[in-house]
């Protein structure tokens, strides 16, 4: 059975979500998104939604909003990035560059201000966006064709960019200790939420090579390796989770995503 989320985390996740879409389309609105654009960014749920989950390591409530209001900002930057290189939404590409720019820009401002060493940000991005970049490169030039090389290319897509962004949420909130477990979980959790993304977009987008769906249909993978995979995910997510109290509310958000991509998703893709 799926897990379900304590009504009081979901109404405080869902407030964080409610701000972060307020403040991105805001900034897209006002310097120069069409009004298809600014719809756009306010559908995007789950990015605006994980930085309430990165910043569980925040204690202090006002540092927490001002930096998952950052993280959103960026992250979804990437987003139109990616759409912007995907080219399947319809938008204008003029619009989904400048903005991707513009909110980039300055969610790095916004994190270096909040960092107490603005370089730690910056050497965290150069570092991580590195492998995301040359990652991504891979990931069109070469598709997975087993389970392994699929790993290896959503260790850059997923884990390192959501693992990116567990740190730079310990690091802006001035928590260093968390710094460890925070990226921890974020690389467990975002390679979560990439087999989930990429089991939907056989269907959502009709992906095919080198889509974990597609591999499973195939016989390539079998999905035993899947629910392994999961289940160690979820272990490793947890065990990060469970290393400081404050960060304990994000155990029914592990169980929640792991056990929906069990019970939801996998079935649709079994072999019989």
């Amino acid at each position: 059975m799926t897990a379900v989320l304590p009504e009081s985390y979901t109404t405080s996740m869902l407030v964080t979500e409610s701000a972060n879409r307020d403040h991105v389309t805001d900034f897209v609105a006002r310097n120069g998104g069409s009004p298809e654009l600014v719809a756009h960014t306010a559908a995007l749920r789950l990015y605006l939604r994980v930085p309430h989950f990165l910043t569980e390591w925040v204690t202090e409530p006002g540092r927490r909003t001002a930096v998952a209001r950052a993280l959103a900002m960026d992250i979804v930057a990437m987003k139109l990035l990616d759409d912007l290189m995907d080219d399947d939404t319809g938008l204008d590409r003029v619009e989904l560059a400048c903005l991707c720019l513009h909110l980039h820009l300055t969610a790095l401002h916004e994190m270096c201000a909040l960092a107490a060493d603005a370089r730690a940000v910056t050497d965290v991005l150069e570092h991580d966006f590195t492998a995301v970049c040359t990652g991504q490169i891979r990931t069109k030039s070469h598709r997975a064709e087993n389970l392994d090389e699929w790993c290896a290319n959503a260790s850059t897509y997923g884990a390192t960019f959501l693992g990116c962004y567990g740190t730079l949420s310990a690091i802006c909130g001035r928590e260093e200790r968390s710094v460890d477990p925070a990226r921890r979980f974020a690389e467990a959790f975002g390679t979560i939420i990439t087999i989930a993304d990429d089991l939907t977009d056989y269907d959502r987008n009709g992906e095919r090579e080198g889509n974990l769906g597609h591999l499973m249909r195939t016989g390539a993978v079998p999905a035993r390796d899947v629910e392994a995979l999961l289940e160690r995910l979820r272990a490793q997510a947890l065990d990060a989770v469970r290393e400081q109290p404050a960060s304990s509310g994000l155990v029914p958000v592990v169980g929640l995503y792991t056990d929906d991509v069990l019970d939801r998703l996998l079935p649709r893709h079994l072999v019989h």
